[in-house]
């Protein structure tokens, strides 16, 4: 029971806060042990709930709005272990799990002072190349982030429930969503938000969709692909 409540509480910690790097001068650069987020990350696999929809990545995140990102690099780095480590234009990283480098005690580091970013470990609903989504699909993918919620932090998340979709675009990007069928009165233009539902950056161009104003046995298909395809959940 003592072990299953340690777990529990560090999936809380990695899933509602950004990782915060061990304590270090702020000219080192940022960083985050790999054990640790080998730990974090392999809880997601370990619940017993379906997860075929949706996917967990590692994100750097700013501190501070507006930080500069250009040439940002993100590497795995240890005695024998180097390995970089590609961020995607959101900052996030598909992390993989290296039993050799957990044995290295390696570390994940940014070529960025220890203060200007956080790591976060993020999850979202895995987007489709071909742009094309079925409501019935969207629904089934919030559910199963909300059921590793719940299962994560069931005090936080009880009661809630899934009420759409967020889809997060770079600034300036003309989305070019449509519906089948085709519905004037559902707004589809995007607007300034955030990259996750409920944080404070305006940075992005977001869209988001209600199944409230979505009829049943509708199609979404989308232009551009998404940053993040994120569950509301409220």
């Amino acid at each position: 029971m003592n072990s299953l409540l340690r777990t529990l509480a560090l999936a809380v910690v990695c899933l509602a806060a950004p990782l915060q790097s061990p304590a270090q001068t702020a000219e080192e650069g940022a960083w985050w042990s790999y054990r640790e987020a080998y730990r974090a990350l392999v809880r997601f696999d370990k619940l017993g709930t379906p997860k075929h929809l949706i996917q967990q990545r590692l994100q750097v995140q700013p501190r501070a709005p507006g930080t500069a990102t250009e040439g940002l690099r993100l590497s795995l780095q240890g005695a024998r272990t180097a390995l970089e480590l590609p961020l995607d234009a959101a900052l996030h990283a598909q992390v993989p799990l290296l039993k050799s480098a957990f044995d290295d005690n390696a570390a994940l580091r940014l070529n960025r002072p220890a203060t200007a970013f956080a790591f976060r470990v993020r999850l979202s609903i895995s987007p489709r190349p071909d742009g094309l989504y079925a409501l019935s699909e969207l629904r089934a993918a919030c559910a199963q982030v909300l059921a590793v919620r719940q299962q994560i932090e069931p005090a936080r998340f009880e009661g809630k429930r899934c009420v759409g979709v967020s889809l997060a675009f770079p600034r300036g990007t003309q989305p070019g969503l449509s519906l089948q069928p085709a519905d004037a009165s559902i707004p589809l233009a995007a607007t300034p938000g955030p990259l996750y539902p409920g944080e404070a950056d305006r940075e992005h161009a977001v869209v988001q969709l209600r199944w409230e104003r979505l009829p049943e046995g509708a199609q979404l298909r989308v232009a551009a692909l998404p940053l993040v395809v994120a569950a509301l959940i409220e």
